[in-house]
């Protein structure tokens, strides 16, 4: 398979040697992580590396994190906060719980945060460009406003394809009434964006069936990380894992569209005498039922973590020997590359994907696997149990080889910044007006 290639597109016109000029950019991107707080975030490296650049960013988000559906006591009392990491300029907004509870409280969770973040937004210094991330996708009404308000241009991401993606998990139903309210939104916004970003070549079509105009592909970062042979013994021990075992690692969410029931049926379809064990990390809507089905199966192989912070993440990787990307093999999950791929990579993992499409080449691509059922993933844990040290390795490295070849942080993000310079001198702000 050919390499995949994160600037395919309508972005290939932005040439990242041109000259740059720093300048100012405001995003609006409802869950990024606090500091310490569980989860991977593709764009706070984008971000820092702009800010090394020379560039001055604003970021308005809420400290709830969307994996665990908490905010860390730290912010909790505070309507708004902010607080600069890693060189961005954050700004917190609160928003009400119960995201993981029930639909109506996660639509509540939502209108709240597009409230709070435009009061937030409409306040901070005038940007060159706004940048709205979808999903959620009422955030993606904020592009216009903000422009509007601003008198400057703006772009719209979307990282998963809204309101198809709320069908294929169940949420919704394609013939209702809410469900054509939210694709006429939704195509309506496309249309007026400039340029759409997305994170993976496979939602181009789909963004474009929207009416996108142009599309530019940002994919995630691939961060290489050195081997740690005392972490990862260090690790195993901890959690009462032996170095002749395979360890397999689910990192992320653990939500309906993940699919984790298949985990359980190829675990409990393991033999005992193969040394295969699985870690799953992570928290979400279907954590409860997996947790249950892990009692109820007697699943002595899968030991089950809460979320983990960055730190934990490390150790984590450093531990295993395998990552598994897990999704339901639903076509929509298919043009998608989540970052917990990108970190596998990072780390020397080879990767095993249920989903289609662009995981499952990359998967295979770059030295892991792709199966399509319970059983298909039981042969998996067995073979990649038995293969010797020198495969593993072998595997490892052909892994962030690639990683490194298509998902490398300076090229990724001189797109970006050409696509910055290109919009905002499209579109160049007003002479007159405070800055």
């Amino acid at each position: 398979m050919a390499p995949v290639a994160p600037g395919t597109g309508s972005p290939g016109r932005i040439e990242p040697e041109q000259t740059i000029r720093p300048g100012r950019l405001l995003c609006v991107y409802q869950h990024a992580p606090t500091p310490d707080a569980p989860g991977i975030y593709r764009h706070r490296r984008y971000f820092a590396e702009l800010v090394r650049r020379g560039w001055q960013v604003d970021l308005v988000s809420t400290p709830r994190n969307y994996m665990t559906g908490f905010i860390p006591p730290a912010y909790r009392k505070l309507a708004f906060r902010s607080e600069t990491i890693e060189g961005i300029e954050h700004h917190w907004v609160w928003t009400p719980g119960g995201i993981h509870r029930s639909r109506n409280a996660r639509v509540v969770n939502y209108v709240e945060f597009v409230a709070a973040a435009a009061a937030r937004a409409g306040i901070l210094p005038r940007p060159d460009v706004v940048l709205v991330s979808s999903p959620p996708l009422p955030v993606a009404g904020l592009g216009p406003l903000l422009a509007r308000r601003f008198g400057c241009p703006w772009l719209l991401e979307v990282r998963d394809i809204w309101p198809e993606s709320a069908v294929s998990v169940g949420w919704l139903q394609s013939e209702g009434v809410v469900y054509r309210l939210l694709a006429y939104f939704a195509h309506s916004i496309t249309q007026r964006a400039p340029t759409v970003i997305v994170p993976t070549p496979g939602l181009e079509p789909l963004v474009r069936a929207h009416g996108a105009r142009e599309v530019c592909v940002l994919p995630g970062i691939v961060n290489p990380r050195q081997l740690d042979p005392e972490r990862r013994h260090r690790t195993r021990a901890r959690l009462g894992i032996s170095e002749d075992q395979c360890v397999f690692l689910y990192l992320g969410a653990i939500g309906v569209a993940n699919g984790l029931d298949l985990l359980l049926d190829a675990v409990d379809a393991l033999p005992d005498e193969v040394p295969a064990h699985v870690v799953v990390a992570g928290d979400g809507s279907a954590r409860g039922s997996f947790a249950e089905g892990v009692d109820s199966k007697r699943l002595h192989q899968i030991t089950l973590l809460p979320p983990v912070d960055q730190e934990g993440v490390g150790d984590l990787l450093a531990a295993a020997d395998v990552g598994l990307h897990l999704l339901r093999p639903d076509p929509v999950f298919g043009s998608a590359l989540p970052t917990k791929a990108l970190e596998y990579l990072g780390a020397g993992l080879p990767f095993v994907t249920t989903a289609p499409g662009l995981p499952s080449e990359v998967a295979v691509a770059s030295g892991g696997a792709a199966v399509t059922s319970a059983a298909e993933l039981t042969r998996e844990f067995a073979w990649w149990s038995a293969a010797t040290g020198d495969v593993r390795r072998t595997r490892g490295q052909r892994a962030i080889r690639y990683g490194l070849d298509n998902f490398g942080l300076e090229t990724n993000v001189s797109r970006l910044e050409g696509l910055l310079n290109k919009t905002r001198e499209e579109h160049p702000l007003p002479q007159a007006g405070p800055r």
